[in-house]
Order: structure tokens, then C-alpha cells, then sequence
């Protein structure tokens, strides 16, 4: 009788996949918290400087600094000293420095998934509020 086991070809791909994710997280300094079991983490994070957009999202990706966003003791929001590279390989979408963002990491790289409006872009509500209602010919009621 046999003291040790047999992994079969599944089992030592399933290893060494686990082995290499490892060893890209340990290369690539990501932290831990927060990290998703499909391999990826979410943070929120301010942009330090404009996020263009890419020129090719294969080949000439836009890059950024920001600092990431923390909880204190009391739970409250804060600007870490931490900064990050975030790569934009939107093609359509810039983001203005000093805008909130969420960012997540895969594939190696920090990329954005959502952004607030910036300072300098026009929400929804400021759109609506240019829009004048058009005059009433009534004078109101049946």
C-alpha cells in the first residue's frame, strides 16, 4: 500500500493555475483586502492627474496615478497615502483628475469601472435644469 496520493492532469492543472495566480500577486504587490474569489479586487480611488482616453485599448492604453480611498476607526472615508497606476484602455471615455472613481484589478492592471462626474463634465441634472418647459397656452384648470 501506497503511503502517498496520485493527482490526476485536472488536479496539477487546477495547482498550477493557483501556483501562477499566486506568484502574479506577489510580483504585481496587490493587496489582499477586499479580493474577490474570480481574482480581482474593487477600491474606490481619486484621480490624481486626467485619465485619457486610450488610443488603442490593445496597444496605446492611457495611464493615471491615484490615491486610494480607506475607512478610519470610525468608519468614515479617507484619502490614503497610497497611490496606484490606474491604465485606461477605454477608447470613448476621459476622466478629469480629482474625480472619484472605482477601479478594479485584473488582467495585472488597475482599470477604471465607474466614475463619478467630474468637475467639469455636465450631469444629468445640470442638462435637465438648461431645458426651459415651454409655454402654456391654458390659463389652468378644465
Amino acid at each position: 500500500m501506497s503511503d502517498g496520493y496520485v493527482l490526476g492532469r485536472r488536479a496539477l492543472q487546477q495547482i498550477e493555475r493557483a501556483v501562477r495566480e499566486v506568484a502574479r500577486r506577489m510580483r504585481n504587490e496587490t493587496p489582499q483586502r477586499g479580493t474577490y474569489s474570480h481574482g480581482y479586487e474593487r477600491r474606490w480611488a481619486i484621480l490624481d492627474a486626467d485619465l485619457l482616453a486610450a488610443v488603442d485599448m490593445f496597444a496605446d492604453p492611457s495611464t493615471a496615478t491615484a490615491h486610494l480611498i480607506g475607512r478610519t476607526a470610525a468608519g468614515d472615508l479617507e484619502v490614503l497615502d497610497e497611490t496606484v497606476l490606474v491604465v485606461n484602455r477605454f477608447e470613448n471615455i476621459s476622466i478629469d483628475a480629482d474625480t472619484l472613481i472605482g477601479i478594479e484589478f485584473m488582467a495585472g492592471e488597475w482599470t477604471p469601472y465607474k466614475a463619478d462626474c467630474g468637475p467639469n463634465s455636465q450631469g444629468a441634472s445640470s442638462l435637465l435644469a438648461s431645458v426651459q418647459p415651454e409655454a402654456s397656452a391654458g390659463v389652468g384648470g378644465p
